[in-house]
Formats: C-alpha cells, sequence, structure tokens
C-alpha cells in the first residue's frame, strides 16, 4: 500500500535511495516502488524528475546548520562553504546534481542568504557581493564535481605528478593535491578569500535600499 505521499515524503524516498545506492538508483520508477504507489502518481506533486532532485538536493542541504553570527563574516563564509561541500558528499545520490544544480530552494536560499549577509558585513558594495557570491557557488560547484569524480590518488595524478617532476624539480609532483580532495578545496577557498577581502570596504554598511554608507561611526568616506 502507498504511503501518503507528499513532496516531503518523497523527496525524503528519494534521498534515501541516493544514500544507499547512488543517483543511478534514483530513478522515477524506484523512488515509486519504494513508496508502494504508480510512478506517474510522483508527477502530481514533481513536474519531471529534474525538479524532484531539485527538492532531494535542497533537502540534503537542511543538515547544514548557520554558522554562529558572532563569528567574524569571512570565519562565517568559510564554514559554510566548507559544511555545504561535505554534507553534499554525505549524499552521493545527490552531490553530482548539486555541483551541475546549485539548490534554489528553501535551504539553498537560506544558506545563500546568510553568505550575502556575510559579504555585506564584510564592507562588499551589494553589486559587488552578489557576483562574488555567484563565485562562491560556482567555485563550490566545480569542487563537488571534482570530489565526486576522483578525491583521491588516481593514475591521472600520479601522471600529472610525473609531468610536474619533469618540468620542475623532481619530487615536486608531490605537492600537487589530489583531485578534488578536502585539502584542494580548503587551500583553494583560502586563496579566494584572500581576493574577497581585498574587495572588502570595512566600516560600509546598506542603507536598506541597495545602496552603500559609511557605518554609524565609521571614518570610511569613500
Amino acid at each position: 500500500m502507498a504511503r501518503n505521499l507528499s513532496p516531503a515524503a518523497i523527496a525524503r524516498t528519494a534521498l534515501e535511495l541516493g544514500d544507499q545506492d547512488g543517483p543511478a538508483a534514483m530513478s522515477m520508477r524506484a523512488i515509486a516502488g519504494r513508496l508502494g504507489c504508480d510512478p506517474m502518481a510522483l508527477y502530481r506533486h514533481f513536474a519531471n524528475r529534474e525538479a524532484l532532485l531539485d527538492a532531494v538536493a535542497d533537502l540534503g542541504l537542511a543538515e547544514v546548520a548557520d554558522p554562529d553570527p558572532q563569528q567574524a563574516w569571512d570565519v562565517r563564509i568559510v564554514a559554510t562553504a566548507t559544511a555545504m561541500r561535505q554534507t553534499a558528499l554525505l549524499h552521493p545520490g545527490i552531490a553530482a546534481h548539486l555541483a551541475s544544480r546549485p539548490s534554489l530552494g528553501e535551504h539553498g536560499r537560506r544558506l545563500g542568504a546568510g553568505l550575502l549577509t556575510a559579504l555585506r558585513e564584510g564592507g562588499l558594495p551589494a553589486g559587488t557581493a552578489v557576483r562574488v557570491l555567484q563565485t562562491l557557488v560556482a567555485y563550490l560547484a566545480a569542487g563537488l564535481a571534482m570530489a565526486v569524480q576522483a578525491g583521491v590518488r588516481d593514475e591521472r595524478w600520479w601522471q600529472a605528478s610525473e609531468v610536474v617532476d619533469a618540468l620542475a624539480t623532481p619530487g615536486l609532483g608531490e605537492e600537487l593535491f589530489a583531485v578534488g580532495s578536502a585539502e584542494q578545496f580548503a587551500f583553494g577557498l583560502d586563496l579566494l578569500m584572500v581576493g574577497i577581502r581585498a574587495q572588502a570596504r570595512p566600516g560600509v554598511a546598506d542603507n536598506g535600499h541597495g545602496s552603500d554608507v559609511p557605518a554609524r561611526g565609521s571614518e570610511y568616506s569613500g
């Protein structure tokens, strides 16, 4: 007998299937089979499989907690991006989908709003903050895509290491990160944050209308 169908129940079941057997198991037929319903019943709640996977990906992001608002703005950005990557990789069924289609659902918006708030606190002008947010999302998506495909020292890593040894000092190939590894992601994110901090304008606040004004008590003069 079919369970009471709802978008939330369908998404949760699909997430469980993906966790167990990966993205290939998340077909409409398999999800319907787990729910005990006809596959066509799923289309009453989702226009197509992509829409369903969007909901599943956003459900996975529900596990990402908001960072402590008392932390520095740049610390919160690093914490959020790192947690999003870690959480996505805990759910193999949706990691690749998140890499190709960053979530625009409830939790994707919540996390995006937190990042945007942090960037504005850092003093980035409103337009710059939006573009930096887009860049952060693109970096996260690329890092996820690489982690899904690799993440360890595979045969290609050894080939690249040999090339670096030939081009530079022998032994330097060992300095290469495993493609898609947590270490590579953290190193790249640190570099990205250096650029973001360089764009920051401390003491600048948003006046509520999208323009920048000096924060109260600031000596910033533009």
